[in-house]
């Protein structure tokens, strides 16, 4: 409803009979409407003077500018119409909307013919609606028929009427019987397109016995029998929307079926009720029983702005193309307060001030945009939260300039019912200093470069883990002829859905103090390696550079004969794509250019960058291995590692090709092997392919772990370069490194260690004293003191020969000073005695802000209570 026509809410003018012609029991709008008026679907006739006064300000004024030209690519009305005759259908009703709001708007004669023309001819041209890949385009043609008619019908004659009515009724009746075959032609991003249309449609026209038949199979409970193998029940948009809040298929698959679906449930929620009475199945208000309290449309708009690099642009996991997410405009003035409309502001404020405000399409921005939202925009407005994490993502981040240090880390738990859902579970990317350095390769079906095959480089982006930033087990790529891989996933049309994902990667920890986020993710076994299992913390420390912590585990390990294997860790890299000479324009104009056609295949060549080996690796680093023969393992299957770090630099630039960059890559202990000529393909955009290199480091060992330091520098900018060395340690199998900036007299510490042993790094004039006993731990320093640590399930963690921490069984805890001791944020997986430093043995201690019962140990300086299974705070008064 358009808020800035007064703000009155309007009069119920549609007659609501329960469940008119439903077939089976709700959920089904109880919307039956016996006399029409057009306008209704999204305001009426007296609301038309404020949609006329809206148009005269930004940025709905900018919008109407769009609508006036008409669709991209094309003169108004409808010039340069597409060969592809799906294609040309889907333009064909983009003009006819342009043309009813300018209509509306303007009184515009040549848009209103152009509006009329087109209804008149709705349907006659695509051939390929009722099959892959045609029903993705026709979804959308049938919404935008519904609202053109909806619009332009009052200025239509009795006969162009009755022509057009008859028109749209045959598309419409012709797709339900598609759509409720069940068959395999309208699913996932189709089905929701499809639906969305038709049942918008069904409105316009009057009716809706065909929008209760896809409500209820959009939100209900009956089974699901077209998504291939998959057999579970409803609602089906649950199926391909996480608990959590994220599309399965990728961010830009969510804006594709959202642009959609959010005026369908626009349009359903103003005709069943209006603002208050409405069925919103986005903030799960005035929802039937089937879909319950289920927020999680609400949530994946909200987080929306989680997942965007800081360059505005939505990641390239999955599918997703580097491009601005586009519902920010309209998911906000879907949102209650409650979940989250201050957030949603705040991002499409942001896009804004980066002038990326994209919208999917003008006309439904200008009609479902409020002025708020609006000012949001106007105002710069920034989201308010910072990093986030959920079952399904992690994102790290230091704040949304667009220099600012991302990291997204995939952390999914769910069977994915989608194609596009690829082996990454663990897999992260890094945004920093205004670029791009490590990269998920992306989407990989436009991958079709001169003299490869399209076929060989899909399965390798789909299907292989060596396509992303992982770490697989004996060498296992995944290519889908042999299977062979820890990571591999049973996807889409290829296998029975009804399975868990193989390799499920589970959150066990988090926490999100601003200087110190992190995150902890498992993955218990691999189908394919049944004795390992592997442990994955990503921490964003002094919101400057990022650690990975990786454990690899076999449960082989004290057996007589463990059992050996390679682990490759693999990071894929990114940066300027400008830079190649004679490069196709296409290329170089990148952020406006576009393949004219689908079946167009541009090869960028390479993105721009070197790969460097940091001069503390062996000589044999000239030939990309260092060593260049695996070690072979000591007596406990343990590879040896040297106290110096394994080092290579990425070197690139920005794409405007103004900054020179580097990012650090320290592994600690040096790997038995380094491979750095490794290449391989992304499509940023689509149908446009990149060259991208990606480096393996390579442990052997029975189980190991180890630590990657990642810091992102500016050198234009002449920010410092870190010193980062790797450190002997005492005790048990471990590692340390220390990151240190002279400059800022900070001396950070990171311990990875088997947790079977207290590992100990000693003292010394630059690094105090730190003892481990756990599987890792990061210790932000400043001239040696304290200021933030978290540990991953550990027992012990002290510094300088003070205890902070102290556990009866693996807790995972955030730890800060706080008085003359310190205050925890814990995760235990089990009940625990947990102990925390204090300066006087009469402390109080108090968990999650009451009283506990605290006993005083003098030996440690610690007092501890007993602490249940869950996320609780700690702390000492």
């Amino acid at each position: 409803m358009l808020r800035s026509m007064g703000g009155k809410v309007l009069a119920p003018w549609i007659l609501l009979v329960g469940l008119g012609g439903c077939s089976k029991p709700p959920p089904c709008a109880p919307v039956q409407i016996h006399e029409r008026k057009h306008p209704f679907i999204a305001f009426d006739r007296h609301d038309i003077p404020a949609l006329r006064q809206r148009v005269t300000q930004d940025p709905y004024k900018t919008w109407m500018d769009d609508v006036r030209r008409g669709p991209p690519g094309q003169g108004h009305p409808c010039g340069a119409p597409s060969t592809n005759t799906d294609v040309k259908e889907y333009q064909l009703s983009n003009c006819a909307l342009y043309g009813a709001l300018s209509w509306v708007i303007e009184q515009r004669g040549d848009a209103l013919k152009a509006a009329r023309d087109a209804l008149l001819k709705a349907g006659d041209t695509a051939t390929g609606w009722n099959q892959t890949p045609g029903a993705w385009y026709w979804g959308g043609a049938l919404l935008n028929y519904a609202y053109t008619y909806d619009l332009v019908q009052p200025a239509l004659s009795a006969d162009d009427d009755a022509a057009i009515r008859d028109k749209l009724e045959d598309a419409l009746g012709k797709t339900m019987d598609v759509y409720e075959e069940f068959n395999t032609t309208y699913v996932t991003n189709f089905r929701y397109r499809v639906g969305s249309g038709a049942a918008t449609l069904s409105y316009t026209l009057g009716e809706h016995d065909h929008a209760c038949t896809v409500e209820r199979d959009l939100f209900g409970d009956a089974p699901l029998e077209s998504l291939f193998a998959l057999r579970s029940y409803g609602p089906y948009v649950q199926a391909c929307l996480t608990q959590d809040g994220t599309y399965v298929e990728g961010p830009s698959y969510q804006d594709d079926v959202f642009s959609v679906m959010l005026p369908y449930l626009q349009a359903m929620k103003r005709l069943s009720g209006g603002a208050h009475d409405g069925r919103d199945y986005i903030n799960a208000v005035n929802t039937p029983a089937a879909w319950g309290n289920d927020t999680r449309i609400a949530r994946m708009l909200r987080y929306g702005a989680a997942l965007s690099m800081p360059d505005g642009n939505a990641a390239t996991i999955e599918t997703g193309w580097r491009e601005p997410l586009q519902l920010s405009s309209i998911a906000a003035s879907m949102l209650s307060e409650k979940e989250g409309r201050r957030d949603a502001k705040g991002f499409y404020g942001w896009l804004s001030a980066k002038g990326k405000a994209a919208v999917n399409n003008p006309v439904y921005s200008i009609l479902y945009t409020d002025p708020d939202i609006a000012k949001a925009a106007a105002g710069g407005q920034e989201p308010s939260y910072t990093s986030i994490v959920t079952s399904d993502m992690t994102s790290l981040r230091s704040g949304w300039s667009a220099d600012a240090v991302h990291l997204l880390m995939t952390t999914e738990h769910e069977y994915r019912p989608s194609s596009h859902s690829q082996p990454d579970q663990t897999s992260f990317l890094l945004h920093a200093k205004g670029q791009y350095l490590i990269i998920d390769p992306g989407d990989g079906r436009n991958y079709d470069p001169a003299g490869s095959s399209h076929t060989s480089l899909f399965y390798w982006v789909n299907f292989s883990p060596e396509s992303h930033n992982l770490v697989t087990v004996d060498s296992f790529k995944g290519i889908r002829d042999t299977y062979q891989t820890p990571a591999w996933r049973q996807l889409g049309v290829f296998s029975d859905l009804t399975r868990p994902v193989d390799d499920p990667a589970i959150l066990r920890a988090s926490f999100l103090t601003g200087e110190l986020d992190s995150s902890t993710v498992t993955i218990d076994d691999y189908v394919n390696v049944p004795d390992v299992s592997t442990r994955r913390t990503a921490a964003l420390a002094r919101r400057s550079y990022v650690v990975v912590f990786d454990h690899m585990i076999s449960s082989g390990v004290g057996s007589a004969q463990p059992m050996l294997h390679y682990y490759d860790t693999h990071l894929h890299y990114s940066g300027w794509l400008g830079c190649r000479p004679g490069a196709p324009a296409i290329c170089t104009d990148y952020a406006t250019a576009r393949p004219t056609s689908s079946s167009t295949q541009v090869d960028c060549g390479d993105v721009c960058g070197e790969v460097r080996m940091a001069s503390d690796l062996a000589a044999e680093a000239a030939t990309g291995l260092a060593p260049s023969a695996p070690i072979p393992p000591d007596a406990a299957g343990r590879a040896p590692s040297a106290p110096t770090a394994g080092r290579l630099v990425w070197a690139t630039r920005t794409d405007d090709g103004k900054r020179e960059l580097e990012l650090d890559v320290v592994y600690v202990p040096r790997p038995d092997a380094f491979s750095v000529d490794r290449s391989g393909f992304t499509n940023f955009f689509p149908n446009m392919t990149f060259r991208h290199p990606f480096s393996v480091a390579r442990y052997i060992a029975s189980s190991t772990q180890w630590l990657t330091v990642l810091y992102p520098r500016d050198l234009t900018a002449g920010e410092p370069k870190p010193a980062v060395e790797a450190l002997k340690v005492s005790g048990g199998s471990g590692s340390a490194a220390l990151v240190s900036i002279a400059e800022q007299d900070t001396q950070d510490l990171a311990l990875v260690s088997d947790g079977a042993q207290p590992v100990e790094v000693g003292d010394g004039p630059r690094v105090p004293s730190a003892k481990l006993q756990g599987r890792s731990a990061l210790l932000l320093l400043r001239h040696r003191a304290l200021e933030r640590a978290q540990v991953d399930a550990g027992t012990s963690l002290s510094v300088g020969g003070r205890a902070l921490l102290l556990a009866t069984s693996p807790v995972s805890a955030s730890l800060r000073p706080e008085g003359a001791g310190v205050a925890a944020e814990l995760v235990l997986s089990s009940a625990a005695q947990v102990g925390i430093a204090v300066s006087q043995k009469d402390a109080q201690l108090t968990l999650d802000g009451k009283p506990a019962p605290t006993r005083y140990d003098a030996a440690s300086g610690t007092a501890s209570t007993s602490v249940p299974q869950g996320r609780h705070r700690l702390a000492a008064r």
